[in-house]
């Protein structure tokens, strides 16, 4: 005789397995209402984030994920126009050098990229050279002008995360010149064949203040140039050139080396590159929080250049991070995003990784995490990405350029414990012209600020 209360107990057991079943499926299509993903159902993670990554998250005790509805992140349409005007056009030599691109996406991948070119050319797995073409469209992704940061916050820890021993602050540039879809002629400078140029500043603590760094990339015109990197080191009171195969060791004792900024920032045809599949992911692309530095007032988050002050460290610890006191899984917003797995495999002899997995977002072609693994193969560093879309910023400067803009970077080591979050949630694509540009990125300029 089946009684009553086992009866509802059988119904209250369906009920919950079908509201699970359910649950899963609709985070699986990224479609439905937000949810939350913590300790109590955290085997949903399963398939919604790389293998890989697992044993690093699965036992976080503070385990809170909020999966949204997936949104669309489509570039300008400068870039799509730009994508559709040049299609068909750019190639590869046999070195994997980019040959007669102009602008836009170079091999049609992304969805929008192949509807906009009628499917003339698409870039298809069974390309010989698949995979460097596909690290090609990375490289030129839709970035807008680049990536301006004018406040950053970078935090050192150790221990597993359980020591903040040191925050610095800053502030970033990285402005392109070439292959520019949004401005007429698409080269900001013609007289000049840089591809980007990048510089950072130190400004606390005491010890690294006055730091700078200032690099030039190259566009590729027949022949390969190497980058010019500067260093203004205060001790030494003087501009050193830092050596191209420096871009491989330690950035200032921290777990980033310079070419692991965005994921890869080397030179494409210098490294091995293999495709491993799409597959459907969770990523951090539209960011709901308020951190650091735009929690330190209303003012400061609407910067798009400059700083109202430099922060406290309460106000850098307002925004939670975990695992490891750095990882995007104790309170950030997720969504679905179809994901390509493109590894790069070092070509450098002493290079610390073997391989590098990263796994990007397809239509933006962003970097949304990666696993390092060093010289024997082993597991070495874990990196997220977290992104604001430039529509919902709160800098005025970002709208109209439709473009992810990163506003945190993540690093683990996981080998030795040591961890770093950097925290810039006030980036912008804000557009600087040809002069303002020279004058920015000029060796002298380094000396002069560092007196």
């Amino acid at each position: 005789m089946f009684s009553s209360a086992k009866f509802s107990a059988a119904l209250l057991l369906g009920a919950g397995l079908i509201y699970s079943v359910g649950q899963a499926n609709e985070l699986k299509s990224g479609r439905g209402a937000p949810s939350q993903i913590t300790t109590a159902n955290r085997d949903l993670l399963r398939g919604m984030l790389p293998s890989e990554f697992l044993p690093y998250v699965m036992d976080y005790p503070d385990l809170q994920m909020t999966v949204v509805p997936t949104s669309s992140y489509a570039p300008h349409e400068s870039y799509r126009e730009a994508t559709r005007k040049y299609a068909c056009q750019a190639s590869l030599d046999a070195q994997g050098h980019l040959l007669n691109y102009t602008a836009g996406q170079p091999f049609p991948y992304s969805e929008w990229a192949k509807e906009v070119t009628g499917h003339r050319c698409d870039l298809k797995p069974d390309d010989p050279q698949f995979a460097m073409k596909l690290a090609w469209n990375v490289n030129y992704r839709w970035q807008g002008a680049g990536l301006n940061i004018p406040h950053f916050g970078f935090s050192y820890m150790r221990n597993w995360g359980n020591e903040t021993w040191r925050v610095t602050q800053g502030e970033y540039r990285r402005t392109y010149f070439s292959h520019r879809a949004d401005i007429e002629g698409h080269s900001l400078d013609p007289d000049s064949n840089v591809e980007w140029a990048e510089f950072f500043d130190v400004k606390t603590p005491f010890d690294l203040r006055g730091t700078m760094f200032l690099l030039f990339r190259y566009d590729y015109a027949g022949e390969e140039q190497e980058d010019q990197t500067y260093a203004y080191i205060p001790s030494l009171r003087r501009v050193r050139r830092v050596s191209t195969t420096q871009k491989s060791d330690s950035l200032l004792g921290t777990e980033f080396t310079l070419e692991d900024f965005y994921a890869f920032s080397g030179y494409v045809y210098a490294h091995k590159w293999e495709f491993h599949g799409e597959n459907s992911y969770v990523a951090n692309m539209n960011t709901r929080r308020s951190c650091f530095p735009s929690n330190i007032s209303t003012d400061e988050a609407a910067l798009s250049e400059g700083q109202t002050r430099l922060g406290t460290r309460e106000e850098w610890n307002e925004c939670k991070w975990g695992p490891y006191n750095a990882l995007p899984f104790a309170d950030e917003t997720w969504e679905k995003r179809s994901v390509f797995q493109l590894d790069d495999i070092p070509q450098q002899e002493g290079h610390p990784y073997s391989r590098k997995k990263i796994f990007y977002d397809k239509e933006t072609m962003q970097p949304v995490y990666l696993i390092a693994y060093d010289r024997a193969g082993e597991p070495f560093r874990l990196a997220f990405f977290t992104m604001r879309w430039s529509e919902d910023s709160e800098v005025a400067e970002n709208r109209g350029k439709q473009v992810p803009n990163i506003v945190a970077g993540q690093i683990v080591n996981v080998q030795n414990g040591n961890s770093h979050v950097t925290s810039f949630w006030n980036s912008n694509a804000r557009v600087f012209d040809a002069k303002t540009s020279q004058r920015y990125y000029d060796t002298s300029r380094l000396k002069k600020q560092g007196r």
